[in-house]
């Protein structure tokens, strides 16, 4: 293993845009664990805001922090990878449906079970 000298990144508004998109993406992947285990279109327990809007907002917020890190460090952004990944999942969702249709309805427990 090699050890080498770690730094924060010295430029003070490239540091502070990673770290708000760090931050948005975190909240973000917060959202999105509450999505899956309440469900999309549930509520928060606390704020009482539906998942699906807050879902909304932090797609949004994500959104908004990675296009001011890409102005801050001069991104090229790569349409042909962007386009290969999303064409990727749009394959991976036709076999999902696929699946779907050939499967027997999953039987879901009673509580306590």
């Amino acid at each position: 293993m090699s050890i080498t000298l770690w730094k924060p990144e010295p430029d003070v508004l490239i540091h502070q845009a990673l770290g708000k998109a760090c931050e948005e993406a975190t909240e973000l992947a917060n959202i999105l664990a509450r999505c899956l285990i309440q469900g999309l279109d549930e509520c928060d327990p606390v704020s009482g805001k539906p998942n699906r809007e807050a879902l909304s907002d932090g797609i949004a917020d994500l959104d908004a922090a990675v296009q001011w890190l890409r102005e801050l460090t001069g991104d090229d952004y790569d349409d042909e990878r962007a386009d290969r990944k999303l064409n990727g999942f749009r394959r991976w969702q036709r076999m999902l449906e696929d699946d779907v249709a050939a499967s027997p309805a999953p039987e879901t427990r009673e509580a306590g079970q």
